[in-house]
């Protein structure tokens, strides 16, 4: 009797843990993108995808009087399709 409510606990004990992994990890607001990369790179997010990207190998466009840069030359095309 007393074996089977150890049993128990330690299951119970258990599924709270992972219960509580999981929410805290759902619950777990999303960290900022990086502003620099290891190499101390300037980061820039891409306006269609939302992807960031370093300066350097970012695709950069004219729009709307401004410089945007971006991931991929599909990424690209579509923006400046829909400015």
């Amino acid at each position: 009797m007393l074996v089977r409510l150890i049993i128990w606990l330690i299951v119970g004990f258990l599924i709270y843990t992972v219960f509580q992994a999981i929410k805290q990890r759902l619950l777990k607001p999303p960290s900022p993108p990086p502003e620099k990369t290891a190499r101390g790179e300037e980061m820039a997010r891409d306006p269609e995808c939302g992807t960031y990207v370093p300066r350097s190998d970012a695709l950069k466009a004219q729009a709307k009087g401004a410089t945007y840069y971006f991931c991929s030359a599909a990424c690209r095309d579509k923006y400046l399709e829909h400015s």
